[in-house]
């Protein structure tokens, strides 16, 4: 079975590992509205958690970077006056370094990407959605701001006004990322953000119609249980951008091009108004607390 997983963010690298247990053909299609631009180097943080994920050398206790990591360039940065409040290991560091040097060396964000996975040893593609630049931009009564300076910076704390995806509508679906979704037997929505994660993916022109024209199952688990997500800003963010912030919510976010939405069991009581949408609904334990759990629901999502 071809799957190709529509990834960002911890949740999503959660999946990520279950799928790699399943004897199937994985690409993962990368978020790049949160890259950043930081201490010189090009950041691309959906991309880089797949790929460690992948490699088995994540932190799996803090949900980012790579396990065992130090901080020795960071520390040395703060004290010669550098703001660090966007937090970079030295090994994690050295990655984003790797991908600026092939950029500026001509490059494509996929081409960069494919050789970090490779010198990595992940055996599946890590395909970003786009290899034109992208940015999340949350805007707050302090104005409009990085989605990295609202989370990380400010702890997700500032009210906020409107989402939005600059450059976009300028940007296009790589042919990579476009010809693994029309070749492949079932498309997963891991259980990511749908403002930041996937909405990005959605904003660049074409990719929606990508989904719903393909003759692949889609399937997504939700990342909330009752109005609130399993981790992260979803529930602020789908509220302020008025698109609800519960499973509804979700299945609404992706009714166009949507078959299956596997929701958490304590949220039964939505699958009506989830199938008025069109999309099936699939109840179970959504939470995913150790290994068992992540191929669980790995084997779910390929079986709904």
């Amino acid at each position: 079975m071809k799957v190709v997983a529509l990834a960002g963010g911890t949740g999503s690298a959660k999946l990520l590992r279950g799928l790699a247990r399943l004897p199937v053909e994985l690409s993962v299609v990368a978020n790049v509205g949160d890259n950043i631009w930081m201490y010189g180097v090009y950041v691309c943080p959906d991309i880089d958690i797949a790929c460690y994920t992948l490699a088995g050398v994540a932190d799996r206790a803090r949900g980012w970077g790579i396990a065992g990591d130090t901080f020795e360039t960071l520390g040395q940065l703060s004290r010669m006056g550098v703001q660090t409040w966007f937090r970079l290991g030295d090994r994690d560091l050295a990655t984003s370094l790797a991908r600026t040097t092939a950029l500026r060396l001509g490059k494509t964000l996929t081409e960069a990407t494919e050789e970090m996975r490779r010198a990595m040893g992940v055996r599946s593609p890590v395909l970003p959605v786009s290899d034109d630049g992208i940015e999340t931009r949350v805007v707050t009564p302090q104005g409009d701001m990085h989605l990295q300076e609202f989370w990380v910076r400010d702890g997700g704390k500032p009210a906020v006004t409107r989402v939005w995806y600059r450059g976009a509508r300028e940007a296009k679906v790589t042919e990579e990322a476009a010809t693994a979704i029309a070749k492949a037997d079932r498309v997963l929505i891991c259980p990511a953000n749908p403002i930041t994660s996937i909405g990005p993916m959605l904003a660049i022109p074409g990719f929606a119609r990508l989904l719903s024209n393909s003759e692949a199952r889609i399937v997504a688990l939700s990342p909330m249980v009752g109005d609130s997500p399993y981790s992260g800003p979803a529930s602020k963010l789908m509220g302020a951008t008025k698109h609800g912030h519960d499973s509804t919510a979700v299945a609404r976010f992706y009714a166009g091009f949507l078959d299956c939405l596997v929701i958490s069991e304590e949220d039964e009581g939505m699958c009506k108004r989830i199938e008025s949408l069109g999309v099936e609904c699939v109840t179970g334990e959504t939470r995913i607390r150790n290994e068992n759990d992540e191929l669980r629901l790995a084997r779910k999502l390929l079986k709904a």
